[in-house]
């Protein structure tokens, strides 16, 4: 099997496609177009970060690893089913729009992919705890927080961002994890009221480097 055979088995496997790749990897998709049409083979730094992306070897990708390809095949299949949707970025400044278009997937050692999400971080307001620009953010789906808790909230009911929740009686504060930042003052009125929501909360941080 060719390696963009195997390439095409894993974008179908992980219920992906070649934009996302191109997108996360950082390789112009008109690499992936001549690889298909047979004029060139990635560089072998592509061709790790193509592995990296689905979670196989490179030697799988490459078709040189015999001998375990059904065992690899599961893995992907299990890979698979836990890669969980980036639906969009967040700002950890000031809170923007979210923009609900798929991203992507990536990742994470979940059981139920359909209870959790990523967001990508914008802004530096949570740097302190390792959420920095361009961060991924898994956060576990869940409308109410504990006292300290990291959030996805929603402000003003469309704008969302990324702070630690801080709770004194009727007070709700949003507190950054940046002295350059000020918190967000709001009240159990406005989450009563639809103009504050919780979408989830962060369990962990993942940076490409």
């Amino acid at each position: 099997m060719s390696s963009y055979k195997r390439f095409e088995q894993l974008l179908r496997a992980n219920d992906t496609t070649v934009y996302r790749v191109a997108k996360s990897t950082g390789i112009y998709a008109s690499a992936f177009t001549d690889w298909k049409n047979g004029r060139s083979v990635p560089k072998a730094e592509k061709m790790k970060k193509i592995a990296d992306y689905f979670g196989v070897s490179l030697d799988y990708l490459l078709g040189t690893q015999a001998g375990r390809e059904s065992e690899l095949v599961g893995y992907t299949s299990v890979k698979a089913r836990r890669m969980v949707p980036i639906i969009g970025e967040i700002r950890a400044g000031s809170p923007i729009i979210t923009n609900e278009t798929l991203l992507g997937r990536e990742f994470a050692d979940v059981d139920d992919v359909e209870e959790y999400f990523y967001l990508q971080v914008c802004g530096d307001s949570m740097k302190n705890i390792g959420m920095v620009d361009g961060s991924l953010v898994l956060f576990r789906k869940q409308q109410y927080a504990e006292d300290g808790d990291v959030v996805a909230c929603l402000v003003g009911g469309e704008c969302a961002t990324v702070k630690r929740f801080r709770r004194a009686q009727r007070n709700i504060y949003l507190i950054p994890e940046n002295e350059d930042y000020q918190p967000i003052k709001l009240t159990t009125d406005d989450f009563e009221a639809g103009e504050a929501r919780i979408l989830g909360v962060a369990l962990e941080v993942k940076i490409k480097l």
